[in-house]
């Protein structure tokens, strides 16, 4: 065996572990580790750089004044700091901060539609302002990950089941017609 071809051979490992690694990086540089309250009244903030461990403590103010910093942040920590920022002006006028975009999901009623042969289910859409329904089948949620990762489990299992269950109905179906 030739050294060149162990040489090679590293160096092609080596090639795609960096790859690998660029792939499975944090889609966010920062994250808060711990938060504390100062003799001014102020929030101070430890973040850390992911992956690594360097630190540093930040008021609320100079971070959410900072943009760099709040785009390399994950939305739950970014409403960490904005809340904490924004304390004074929330306790004088009892508001709370919401993302517009955010919105509840709740499986609220399903029934089995034999013409369709699938199971529509009645999605109750809560968000800041206003509560709106919304009829959909099993497969549509299914394919929606917005609205799954909002679902409690026991909704998500009784949605894959059913979707499971009307799949094994369709193979049935098309087997007895050949």
């Amino acid at each position: 065996m030739s050294f060149k071809y162990v040489e090679n051979t590293i160096s092609t490992i080596k090639a795609k572990y960096k790859l690998l690694q660029k792939a499975n990086a944090h889609p966010f540089s920062l994250r808060i580790i711990d938060e504390e309250i100062n003799a001014n009244g102020e929030t101070i903030f430890t973040l850390q750089l992911v992956g690594k461990n360097l630190v540093s403590k930040l008021p609320a103010k100079d971070i959410s004044s900072d943009k760099k910093l709040l785009k390399s942040l994950s939305p739950i920590d970014l409403l960490k700091i904005l809340n904490a920022s924004n304390k004074k002006l929330l306790k004088k006028r009892g508001n709370i901060i919401l993302f517009p975009c955010q919105a509840y999901y709740k499986l609220i009623a399903k029934n089995y539609n034999h013409t369709l042969q699938q199971t529509i289910f009645i999605l109750e859409i809560s968000r800041a302002n206003q509560i709106t329904q919304k009829k959909l089948t099993a497969l549509e949620i299914a394919n929606n990950p917005l609205i799954l990762e909002k679902l409690t489990p026991q909704e998500i299992y009784d949605l894959g089941y059913t979707v499971g269950s009307e799949s094994i109905l369709r193979e049935i179906l098309y087997l007895a017609s050949l």
